[in-house]
């Protein structure tokens, strides 16, 4: 494993991470409690020293079995995770996007749901706290003014805020005190690259990048014939949109050829390449998935030609 610093915050952690919003059973199909508490030691194992997870995922599940996996190791791991949606709405794309959660980041709720994330994660301080998404404009100041007090009171070390718009990244990178910042960055979606990646590494905002397989369709695993489950968000993807888009892996395999063993492990080289990228957090449900991330931090960078067409052909 390889590790770099955390933007500013003088921390370190591992490049490869751990996304956790599949361990939550409700987007990306079954696992269960005892399988879930393995693979997350095992990827420790293997060096992996950032989680990322959120309230939302599970319905506090995917918290819950971090803390219990990692009682004993709070010191060695970092876990960033999130607050914004209603605890128990995770599932609700999976079930169509019929009702979208309410998103709250009012001073109340905020102070409400970090209480509930320490007990589940069974710590006395959160790494990074994470608005899920940005709040509304009408609780923009309120809600990190929040995250000022509980930075001060010791409840969390760092915060940030995660997703968004360009404007809305930019604007919390130039007028908020955030120290970390989630967002998408993947081969088939570099629409941050251009401002907001550069934004963040001039302030010292650490980037920690979710989605780096596309939802999977950068696994190299996904066919027009994959069946997902019911409780898998993709099975809402249509048989037209996903013909497109594994049209444009096939692109990317072209491009890459026999650079690198496997596809997921070129999709991770090209993010980490970009100099504002504290860390990938790609999501795992497998000990296989666990070892071909892990084996990518020490493998070269990927040639700069691949690099350059890479960014071009997307």
């Amino acid at each position: 494993m390889q590790y770099r610093g955390l933007g500013a915050t003088g921390l370190t952690v591992s490049e490869i991470g751990m996304g956790t919003w599949e361990l939550g059973g409700r987007e990306w199909g079954d696992i269960d409690d005892a399988a879930a508490i393995r693979l997350l030691q095992h990827a420790y194992e293997q060096g992996v020293t950032l989680y990322d997870t959120a309230d939302q995922y599970g319905g506090g599940r995917s918290e819950r079995l971090l803390g219990q996996a990692f009682a004993n190791l709070q010191d060695a791991v970092f876990i960033a995770t999130k607050v914004g949606y209603e605890i128990d709405s995770d599932g609700w794309v999976s079930q169509g996007w019929e009702q979208r959660p309410s998103f709250n980041t009012s001073r109340d709720y905020i102070r409400t749901a970090v209480e509930g994330s320490l007990q589940r994660l069974g710590r006395e301080t959160i790494d990074t706290y994470q608005f899920h998404a940005p709040p509304a404009p009408e609780q923009w100041d309120e809600a990190f003014e929040t995250m000022e007090r509980l930075k001060t009171e010791g409840k969390i070390r760092f915060y940030g805020m995660a997703l968004g718009s360009e404007a809305q990244a930019l604007k919390a990178i130039e007028e908020t005190g955030i120290s970390t910042m989630m967002l998408t960055y993947n081969i088939l979606n570099q629409s941050m690259a251009e401002t907001v990646l550069p934004a963040a590494q001039s302030k010292g905002v650490g980037i920690i990048v979710r989605q780096p397989l596309a939802s999977g369709l950068l696994s190299g695993q996904l066919t027009l014939d994959t069946k997902f489950a019911d409780n898998d968000h993709r099975k809402l993807w249509s048989p037209e949109q996903l013909r497109d888009d594994l049209q444009k892996v096939d692109t990317v395999k072209a491009i890459v050829g026999d650079t690198t063993k496997t596809l997921p492990q070129a999709a991770l080289k090209f993010i980490l390449a970009h100099p504002a990228v504290s860390a990938v957090v790609p999501g795992m449900m497998t000990t296989a998935q666990v070892n071909d991330g892990v084996s990518t931090a020490n493998l070269p960078a990927l040639p700069s030609h691949i690099l350059q067409r890479l960014q071009n052909e997307f």
